[in-house]
């Protein structure tokens, strides 16, 4: 379907810039010690997940893929507004980043179980896929189970 021709190659390009641009989100807010440990781990489980997509983007699914469309967008509304003021907008700015890390997990992770699902999977993808769930959740980690 030639309709469908670009949908890989945007996805892989989406995945790719969400990759680099991820970072970013972990040093919005250095300041605030509590907060960092709670921006950290968003980003790392999302970092996780684009990583499984990199091996097949095709897989990355509409929502999957606007969501992190949402994602660049308030991660450049946050930088832009970082430059220009440290007031509450900046604060708010931070939170709806947050929001749009949580919202992006939730809509690629059944496209990385999927992919994680599938028989015979390559080594580096099977890896990855254990990677997945070592995310800490705080001071108590339980990544050593299953």
């Amino acid at each position: 379907m030639p309709k469908f021709s670009l949908f890989p190659h945007a996805a892989m390009v989406l995945l790719a810039s969400a990759l680099t641009a991820a970072p970013f989100y972990a040093h919005a807010e250095e300041g605030d010690n509590s907060s960092s440990v709670r921006s950290t781990v968003p980003n790392a489980q999302l970092q996780k997940e684009l990583a499984i997509l990199q091996f097949k983007p095709e897989a990355a699914s509409p929502a999957c893929i606007d969501s992190l469309k949402e994602l660049h967008k308030t991660q450049a509304q946050l930088q832009e507004e970082q430059t220009r003021t440290e007031d509450q907008d900046l604060a708010i700015a931070q939170d709806v980043l947050e929001s749009d890390f949580e919202n992006s997990i939730e809509l690629c992770s059944p496209d990385v179980r999927q992919l994680c699902e599938s028989p015979n999977p390559a080594k580096a993808l099977a890896q990855a896929c254990e990677r997945l769930g070592s995310v800490p959740d705080g001071p108590a980690s339980s990544s050593a189970a299953d």
